[in-house]
């Protein structure tokens, strides 16, 4: 009897565990996804956001590139929304909402709105993905990896601010005092990248990251007075990967420290 009341009480330890392990599987692999599919939608906002800033400044004929980046994101809205916990299904509702009239929208934007339109949604897109990745490290009580993420995530998101704010002084440029501020701006933007460089230097070290910051310290100086707007904004492009590249690869390190590597992202522009 106290043979079988054993075995018993193993096999129900054994299930529980199986349970308790099966659910943190489910609970990681969810987080997994969430996080994937907003950095995909990131990836495609970006390029949403460069093909119709060529097609609003420049004229370009960019309209079946938008038109499938759409139909794509759209696609990642949906499964995204399918995806998340019930609970959380309003936030995430409220980006495809604000993503799909950016979507409708754009046509008739100024080429400055349209790019903080893009901005705010990139952003509010990052602070989702900050959110499941925070809980995530809270939940498994890596105090460890928590503080440094955060403190790259701050520097990252300023970054990003003035990137923005960078682009915005290449749009009004227009005169002499215009073009004061357009070199503070990317004077600061330096001296961000070089700081981004300790956090993750590959991210800065690919061709264009370089050849592009080359340009703009060039820019700077004055060794390179006749860069054009579109040449401007082209090296805001290659910066703008480089810091998306740089929260890739930290975002990158927690994950796989916490269950496996993401998936190599294709580059993006």
């Amino acid at each position: 009897m106290f043979v079988l009341i054993s075995i018993i009480l193993s096999v129900a330890i054994l299930a529980g565990m199986y349970h308790l392990s099966s659910k943190r599987e489910q609970q990681h692999a969810r987080r997994y996804e969430l996080l994937t599919l907003l950095r995909d939608v990131i990836q495609l906002l970006r390029r949403h956001r460069t093909a119709t800033h060529y097609s609003l400044q420049f004229r370009h004929d960019k309209e079946q590139e938008i038109e499938q980046v759409a139909l794509e994101l759209n696609s990642k809205l949906n499964i995204l929304v399918d995806t998340s916990r019930f609970e959380n299904k309003p936030m995430y509702r409220v980006l495809q909402i604000k993503i799909g009239k950016v979507l409708e929208e754009w046509h008739d934007m100024s080429v400055a709105r349209n790019q903080m339109e893009h901005g705010k949604l990139i952003r509010h897109t990052l602070f989702l993905m900050d959110e499941v990745t925070i809980a995530w490290l809270a939940i498994e009580q890596r105090d460890d990896l928590h503080d440094d993420y955060h403190m790259n995530w701050q520097y990252i998101m300023d970054s990003l601010e003035t990137l923005t704010q960078l682009r915005i002084s290449i749009k009004s440029m227009q005169s002499a005092h215009d073009n004061d501020r357009l070199k503070h701006n990317a004077s600061v933007m330096l001296r961000k990248l070089n700081k981004l460089a300790i956090i993750a230097p590959l991210s800065l070290s690919a061709p264009a990251a370089i050849g592009s910051i080359e340009l703009l310290n060039e820019y700077v100086e004055g060794n390179k007075p006749d860069l054009t707007e579109e040449a401007l904004y082209k090296i805001t492009s290659d910066l703008s990967l480089a810091l998306f590249n740089t929260y890739d690869h930290v975002l990158s390190e927690i994950v796989e420290s916490l269950y496996i590597p993401l998936p190599r992202l294709s580059l993006a522009c």
